[in-house]
């Protein structure tokens, strides 16, 4: 019996450690409640600026009428709304547990330093070019922005009008904004301001040949934008390779290679130069995909295709496939848009010069092919020049 008090103190004991040893980390502050502004544009924190955000590209329609590639332009004039966003919240580990009343407004001595670093003339629009989500305070000279009870961040957003006739006024527009006061919480010490300066509005084309038929592209040496502008490696014994080669995949009647080429060079790379490169070759497919519009894919050669003897180049990257690619007949160009190779989108025009497939070989080996010959004879399976 006199071990009975010993035997109740350790149960004891051992259910109050139990209860201590479970920690109740449920509504604790464990870092501290802090005002905040942000852009939804924005890649990081740290993050303050965001210059030439891309707003919206007009397409006009290039739609041809006859067999002598006679066109009419339907010129895309409607008016499309941009949206610059921010982000304004609390930071901490808890929401806010009351109603929390911020004011946010312009900020024209960031924009100020802004320009007379950048050299720029960028300006706060006036508020007849933009309409908000939250209204403008006259008396508090800013946009009041409440964060409820219970949540953590709200957003203001700036819908921007953007017509085609005054495309140029986008560019100087600019959104520099600042937490001016909060209540119930103190101001963040880094990011109580962020600035959004210039909308970049573009212009682009598309063809619509609405049943007439679309020309067959032509086989040949094609002059490449791209590979004239990266001289620096397209040019290992003094010569720039400034050439791509298109070849038909097949120049009988196939239905299942009919409109299906292979582009020699991709991207910033030429096929001479780096045609049989480690990370794969040099070379991309090319097929039609849109018969009404003129439309073709660019898609590169994945690892693992049995129809090809190498994946294309893909270097610490993954190549996209892009489905707004088109021929012009008239000036015989084909414009390109390689998406995501080593981490950049590239856009090419590459412009027809003649049928001859000569290649200007590079004399030292390696990765620079020696002759079509030469490719056939690694496994390419296709229509080839002799």
């Amino acid at each position: 019996m006199k071990h009975i008090p010993a035997i109740f103190f350790i149960i004891t004991a051992i259910a109050t450690l139990g209860s201590c040893g479970k920690p109740d980390y449920e509504n604790k502050e464990f870092y501290k409640q802090e005002a905040y502004i942000i852009s939804s544009a924005s890649t990081s924190a740290t993050e303050r600026e965001i210059s030439d955000l891309p707003a919206h590209t007009f397409v006009d329609t290039l739609k041809y009428i006859n067999a002598q590639y006679d066109s009419d332009t339907i010129i895309d004039n409607k008016t499309f709304t941009a949206q610059v966003k921010f982000k304004i919240g609390i930071g901490g580990s808890l929401p806010a547990a009351q109603d929390v009343r911020l004011v946010v407004g312009f900020d024209q001595e960031a924009l100020d330093d802004y320009n007379i670093l950048k050299n720029t003339v960028k300006e706060i629009p006036p508020a007849s070019a933009f309409t908000t989500n939250v209204p403008y305070n006259e008396k508090e000279k800013g946009f009041v922005i409440d964060i409820k009870k219970g949540s953590s961040s709200t957003s203001l957003i700036f819908d921007i009008p953007i017509e085609r006739e005054k495309m140029d006024i986008y560019e100087n527009f600019a959104f520099p904004l600042k937490i001016l006061r909060a209540d119930n919480v103190p101001l963040s010490r880094q990011y109580t301001g962020f600035m959004i300066a210039g909308l970049l509005v573009t212009k682009d084309k598309t063809v619509n040949w609405s049943g007439f038929p679309i020309p067959k592209i032509p086989a040949g040496k094609y002059f490449s934008v791209q590979l004239a502008s990266n001289a620096a490696e397209n040019s290992p014994d003094g010569r720039t390779r400034k050439y791509k080669y298109i070849t038909p995949m097949s120049i009988t009647d196939d239905p299942k290679l009919n409109d299906k080429y292979i582009i020699w060079g991709t991207s910033a790379w030429s096929f001479e130069v780096f045609g049989f490169h480690g990370a794969g070759w040099m070379y991309n497919v090319l097929s039609l995909v849109d018969k009404d519009f003129g439309v073709y894919r660019v898609e590169p050669v994945l690892s693992g295709n049995s129809n090809f003897p190498a994946p294309t180049f893909a270097y610490s990257t993954v190549q996209q496939p892009s489905d707004d690619n088109f021929y012009d007949p008239r000036l015989k160009t084909l414009t390109i848009h390689y998406k995501n190779v080593i981490g950049q989108d590239y856009t090419d025009v590459l412009t027809f010069e003649s049928a001859d497939f000569t290649l200007d070989v590079v004399r030292s080996g390696g990765p620079a092919p020696q002759s079509w010959a030469q490719v056939k004879s690694k496994g390419f399976n296709y229509w080839l020049p002799q």
